[in-house]
């Protein structure tokens, strides 16, 4: 191999530092090898190693295979093509694959060092030659990460031969594993499938990939890698497949795939538009760069998403950015798909604004139940229970659809509905009064019949809620500024007052089901660490500081874990936040029936200012991200400026109000 040893990690490392990234270059390599079928076997869920106390590397001892039934390298291909790094393989071997003619999706020669993002050493047993042969040629050898880096830049790096190097095999294929791993995790199911099925378009012919959970007892514990389905709002489907992108010069360029709105808000990588070229995930965009302001920008920005080809990007020229993931968007051709995609986005946003509204409020109606308990308020058949399910269907258009399951968000907006309803038809009142007295004064026992029957009495104010949040973001503030303040005081703060992190996150007074889960949870987690944990300020020995705050919300358990302002997330702190993060893990995975009361599971947030973690503790934060459990990480200042924004309103309010004088 002739290599250049800081390359390694220039395009290995650094490029493809998750399981799914470097799996895909794998898969993609026996794509264009004509291979119909590639076999995956890695442990779903499970780190490959971890990091001791004494910084040294835990390996499970797991090995990751990636098996396909392509046409192979001989020894002499693997010599000249394999192990040649970055080499153009269209310029030698053609614009499509050997004997499928698929178009490759490999160019740049690099996908072979991906495994290096994970791992320190490669495996590689492949068996080639002509189609027809009876026997095919082994080519069997082992690269080291840490052997290329020793080798010096001016010697050409010589890979272990293995046992099978010059045999002959009755079959052609290749097989590669992935052994000495770094700190990573394998996600789960669900998330790897998602990770990688993206990176692939739908449809491409001939070529199956099974994924095999190997830390399973049962052998059949595999699935097949899906086409991806996304139910889509059929009346806003485009087909760009007759909308070609037109460059400067005039030229027209074809495109293949749809865009649409979703019928669900997506949340993970399969939300905006994915690119693809050549059938592989070149970019995701959620708006092809479109700047604010367009009707219909934030359910665009929710729910757009779409599948597009545009092979012209990689045809003369290659468009595509070196680690794969995303496209030189300042590229003539680049800027020409980003100005017809922004024409799409405006387009479909118009066409979904009034689906989008129309299945909010009926779904608000629906989970709100919010007819009956006008009723039940301000009795049936009354004007307010009218005026109330007007509004509930009104302002119902506008709820943020993704927060209708949560009961907690259904019941706030409800009780806003309720509550100004008695306002509205006291003001519907009066205007008919206005109308129908054509100038002349009202009568009084007409005003009386109005204030009677809109329950003027119970109209309430929301003016001390208000005041209320003020003071608790003062609170917050003055505590932030202040020297002596404890985690523990920002911890009582955040647990009374969730909803300075978000402001839809409102604290429930009595959860028992967060309470059962707490138990269980403190208990097991002494048993399986023989130490103690506090996962709440309310406890009775004040002196004891607790570890974390634990809550529920969003159908999750939230796991807010906190440094004092000033002081910067640690490789010590990120040691013990990585413990809590396999602890909840387990737990849940051992304790299936706690996703009945929390389908969403754990979650994390970091509250600290600033992040010191040297490189492998920062991908392996990281990874966590990726993995869905991390989902935030605020510095003090801008949960402060993030929660005073929300709340401007309310802060501008009080300031207007003048201070009461000892005359007053």
């Amino acid at each position: 191999m002739d290599i250049e040893p800081d390359i390694v990690d220039k395009l290995g490392i650094k490029l493809y530092d998750k399981v799914s990234d470097s799996i895909a270059e794998l898969i993609a390599n026996a794509y264009d090898a004509d291979a119909e079928n590639v076999q995956v076997k890695l442990p779903l869920g499970k780190y490959l190693a971890t990091r001791k106390s004494d910084g040294t590397v835990d390996e499970k001892g797991y090995v990751l295979e990636v098996r396909d039934d392509g046409h192979g390298m001989t020894p002499i291909e693997a010599n000249s093509l394999f192990l040649r790094v970055g080499r153009d393989r269209r310029d030698e071997q053609g614009q499509t694959s050997r004997e499928k003619d698929r178009p490759v999706m490999g160019r740049k020669g690099i996908g072979k060092l991906a495994p290096f993002g994970i791992c320190n050493r490669i495996e590689i047993i492949s068996a080639g030659g002509p189609p027809d042969a009876d026997e095919y040629k082994v080519s069997h050898f082992e690269m080291s990460y840490d052997e290329i880096k020793s080798t010096a830049s001016d010697e050409n790096y010589k890979p272990k031969r293995g046992q099978h190097d010059g045999k002959t095999w009755d079959e052609r294929g290749t097989i590669i594993r992935l052994k000495e791993f770094n700190v990573k995790m394998v996600p789960k199911r669900d998330t790897f499938a998602r990770q990688l099925g993206y990176k692939f378009a739908t449809g491409l012919p001939d070529f199956n990939v099974i994924i095999e959970d190997i830390k399973q007892e049962e052998p059949d514990d595999e699935f097949t890698l899906e086409d991806i389905d996304i139910p889509v709002e059929d009346e806003t489907k485009i087909d760009v497949s007759d909308r070609p992108v037109k460059d400067d010069d005039g030229e027209f360029h074809a495109v293949s795939g749809w865009m649409a709105m979703s019928k669900e808000p997506y949340k993970d990588e399969f939300g905006g538009v994915r690119i693809y070229v050549r059938g592989k995930l070149a970019s995701i965009t959620n708006d092809f760069g479109l700047g604010a302001g367009f009707t219909g920008e934030f359910v665009a920005r929710s729910y757009l998403v779409g599948e597009v080809h545009a092979d012209f990007l990689d045809e003369d020229e290659d468009l595509i950015q070196t680690h794969r993931k995303d496209i030189i968007w300042d590229s003539r051709l680049g800027t020409a798909l980003q100005e017809w995609g922004k024409d799409m986005v405006k387009e479909i946003a118009k066409r979904g604004k009034k689906p989008r509204r129309q299945k909010a409020s009926k779904s608000f109606m629906e989970e709100s139940n919010l007819e009956g308990k006008a009723k039940e308020r301000y009795g049936e058949g009354t004007g307010i229970t009218d005026t109330a399910v007007d509004l509930g269907k009104k302002f119902g258009q506008f709820a943020h659809e993704d927060e209708l399951g949560d009961p907690d968000y259904v019941d706030d907006f409800s009780d806003f509905v309720l509550e100004i309803a008695p306002h509205k038809h006291l003001v519907d009142a009066f205007h008919e009064l206005r109308e129908r007295a054509e100038g002349d004064s009202i009568p009084i026992n007409e005003l009386i019949q109005v204030l009677e029957a809109t329950n003027i009495a119970e109209v309430t104010s929301f003016g001390q809620v208000a005041a209320e949040k003020v003071e608790t973001i003062d609170i917050l503030e003055r505590t932030i500024r202040d020297d002596g303040t404890s985690e523990r005081d920002l911890q009582e703060i955040l647990e009374e007052a969730p909803w300075l992190i978000r402001a839809e996150w409102q604290p429930v007074t009595a959860d028992e089901s967060l309470e059962t889960f707490r138990g269980a949870f403190e208990s097991w987690y002494e048993d399986e660490y023989d130490e103690e944990i506090v996962s709440t300020t309310d406890i009775q020995h004040e002196t004891k500081r607790p570890d974390f705050v634990m809550l529920s919300l969003d159908k999750a358990v939230k796991i807010i874990e906190i440094k004092r302002p000033g002081h910067e997330f640690d490789g010590d702190d990120f040691e013990r936040f990585q413990r809590y993060v396999d602890a909840f893990d387990n737990f849940f995975e051992s304790h299936p029936r706690f996703y009945d009361d929390f389908p969403h599971g754990p979650e994390f947030i970091i509250i600290a200012d600033g992040k010191n973690l040297k490189p492998t503790p920062r991908r392996a934060l990281n990874n966590i991200r990726d993995d869905g459990f991390l989902t935030g990480f605020h510095s003090w200042e801008e949960l402060l400026r993030d929660t005073k924004a929300r709340h401007q309103d309310f802060i501008s309010a009080r300031r207007e109000i003048p201070e009461e004088t000892e005359d007053d």
